[in-house]
């Protein structure tokens, strides 16, 4: 069968574009269609170099990276532009408008979703701005028109699968992200003492709550990650908190293994830094919302608190001093979550077709 990937956007490395690397290991002849690529981007570079990428006009236009966010209302057309007659399969990978592609009905469409776009559907915390309201409803009802394209849906957590339901009303099958548990496997952990987080830094992520418990509690947190709200962040960090910026893999892992805890105060569509922390044998504090519920066991690989407030933080943070955790269990739960899994259930459901 000729196989067709297709991406939201390639400008930025993150858990999305993980799973679209190992989704091209898997199917390695298979082109990967998407709005804009960033050459530039080291991370992108280094994880694509080997594949046929193709874009849409947006990338033909002079500063793209400028205003790319600004012409959203072209990217749901962008994507209708694409032709994919000469293909048996295509695989969409999305948390935007990737499922806005459109097929001819010899072709199956399979959309691997890890959420509804957040800014449209409010989830998460992630809303779209009052001023532009009106289009924005117009843009759900595209949204879930073209929800209608779709012949398969695969969801990247139950969290993913749930929303799924309730936003296009539609059934799937539940595909969790991994870990490259692999990288794990000779490192050697030690305790820095240090809070650590790993994010995007932009507000539905909720950093500052990290940042708030740090200056109140006096103690280290490292913040690994780059985004709109870094300036907010770094007025508002004491001389506890510092900031690393985009870290390669080999860095982040000995973040991960010196780190008192791994800190995640947003709600996650699923989140693939827990599993990693976990893998290193380390707990993790996140928000007891979202698909931390699916990869955090409370009181035994991490603890969850209930409010997005920096008192519930801190309770959180207090109560693993006082009971611990189960390093073992950590490391023993997170082997579920293998790259090997993710690519044979991909195979499986491709080979079914």
């Amino acid at each position: 069968m000729k196989i067709a990937l297709v991406h939201d956007d390639l400008v930025q490395w993150g858990g999305a574009e993980r799973m679209l690397s190992a989704l091209s290991e898997t199917f390695p002849e298979a082109p990967i269609y998407t709005l804009v690529y960033d050459e530039k981007n080291p991370f992108l570079k280094d994880q694509f170099k080997n594949k046929k990428i193709i874009t849409s006009f947006l990338q033909k236009i002079p500063g793209w990276r400028s205003f790319f966010k600004v012409i959203l209302p072209l990217h749901p057309l962008a994507f209708e532009q694409f032709d994919f007659s000469e293909f048996d399969v295509v695989i969409s990978q999305t948390t935007r408008f990737a499922k806005s592609i459109l097929t001819k009905p010899q072709t199956k469409h399979i959309c691997y979703c890890h959420t509804p776009p957040r800014f449209l559907w409010n989830f998460s915390g992630e809303r779209a701005p009052t001023l532009f309201s009106p289009y924005f409803n117009f843009l759900r009802r595209y949204d879930y028109l073209c929800s209608r394209r779709v012949d398969l849906w695969v969801a990247g957590s139950k969290n993913a699968q749930q929303r799924l339901k309730k936003v296009y009303g539609v059934e799937s099958s539940v595909i969790y992200p991994f870990a490259d548990l692999g990288n794990f496997n000779d490192l050697k952990t030690f305790d820095g003492g240090y809070l650590l987080a790993i994010s995007r830094l932009i507000s539905y992520k909720r950093v500052d709550l990290a940042v708030r418990v740090a200056n109140k509690m006096r103690i280290p947190l490292k913040v690994v990650g780059a985004g709109s709200e870094l300036g907010a962040l770094q007025k508002i960090a004491g001389p506890t908190v510092e900031f690393l910026g985009q870290v390669d893999e080999k860095t982040k892992l000995l973040l991960l293994s010196g780190c008192k805890a791994l800190v995640v105060g947003g709600e996650e569509d699923f989140g693939l830094t827990p599993l990693e922390a976990q893998a290193c044998g380390k707990p993790v504090v996140a928000y007891g919302e979202g698909g931390a519920l699916e990869s955090v066991i409370g009181g035994e690989t991490g603890y969850l608190f209930q409010h997005q407030t920096v008192e519930s933080l801190i309770s959180a943070l207090e109560t693993l001093d006082k009971r611990g955790y189960n390093e073992l269990k950590c490391r023993t739960e997170v082997g579920k979550f293998s790259r090997q899994n993710f690519s044979r259930r991909f195979q499986e459901i491709v080979n079914s077709l």
